[in-house]
């Protein structure tokens, strides 16, 4: 036999997670609270961005650097090779 406190307990944490999913995070919580975790996603989500941006810059710039090296390599003349005896 259960307890039938958890039991309502559980159903109500069950409902609010059916409730996030549909709607999003912070939907069961009161208005300020809501707008609270929303500004914080919204920051979070912001600063992601921000990286990802930072980060494809950076990988833009090493391919570059490369493909310079690449191409300053083969504009150099190759030494003459070594004859065998």
């Amino acid at each position: 036999m259960g307890n039938p406190a958890m039991v309502k307990r559980k159903a109500t944490e069950k409902r609010r997670k059916r409730f996030e999913d549909r709607l999003g995070p912070g939907a069961y919580l009161p208005r300020a609270e809501r707008e609270k975790v929303n500004a914080a996603l919204e920051k979070a989500a912001a600063e992601d961005k921000a990286q990802q941006a930072e980060r494809a810059k950076k990988a833009a710039a090493n391919q570059a650097a490369k493909k310079a090296k690449r191409m300053a390599a083969k504009s150099q003349p190759k030494p003459p090779a070594a004859e065998g005896k």
